[in-house]
């Protein structure tokens, strides 16, 4: 008499496995969810998380437009399956930066960092890397110091320094770069980002 194959069997046991690896990530995006919502832009609680939209004058009096999209970085980031709990450890902002100076010149940053105090979402620091292959030359945010206020108003100061070609440069005598440089972004859209470049001489 042949012998059954065991084949069945492992079938059922890997699509237990893949069920219970999908009922642990869904656990663990609830329990995200409900530890921060501010963290989420659809949890239907005020969120920091979303666009962020506004113009920053610089100490010389140059007007810059600013685009900030932000979000809690997903739990299971890197292939890394099964934390059921975000801690201090854990990867929390993720995001864009969008900068421009005028029409049709868009300077374009990854956005990563933390919250000061793990317990609330503000005060909380953004480091900026550009992700342009070649950088355009002009006035550039290397990171972002922000408080939220609850509400639909986002502040942050933020340290410029001058870009031309692999030089990055900074003054202690320079108003644009030799000192933080506060900015105030309301909630919004890339097209009212865009619609705030086209206004930029």
């Amino acid at each position: 008499m042949k012998r059954k194959s065991g084949c069945g069997s492992w079938v059922v046991i890997i699509a237990l496995l893949f069920a219970v690896t999908l009922g642990l990530d869904y656990v663990a995006s609830r329990i995200d969810r409900a530890r921060f919502p501010w963290g989420y832009a659809d949890s239907g609680k005020p969120a920091l998380a979303g666009i962020w939209v506004g113009p920053l004058t610089t100490g010389r009096g140059q007007r810059l437009g600013m685009l900030v999209e932000i979000g809690l970085e997903p739990l299971d980031r890197g292939g890394r399956r099964g934390r059921l709990f975000r801690t201090r450890h854990s990867a929390w902002f993720d995001g864009r930066v969008l900068v421009c100076a005028r029409p049709g010149r868009v300077q374009h940053f990854r956005a990563r960092g933390a919250p000061q105090d793990f317990s609330a979402p503000s005060p909380f620091h953004l480091a900026l890397s550009p992700t342009d292959s070649v950088p355009p030359d002009g006035l550039a945010p290397s990171h972002l110091q922000g408080r939220w206020n609850g509400g639909d108003a986002l502040a942050f100061e933020t340290s410029l320094y001058l870009r031309r070609g692999k030089s990055a440069i900074t003054s202690s005598d320079d108003p644009d770069t030799g000192r933080e440089t506060p900015v105030t972004l309301k909630r919004g859209t890339e097209a009212e980002f865009n619609s705030l470049c086209g206004r930029l001489s």
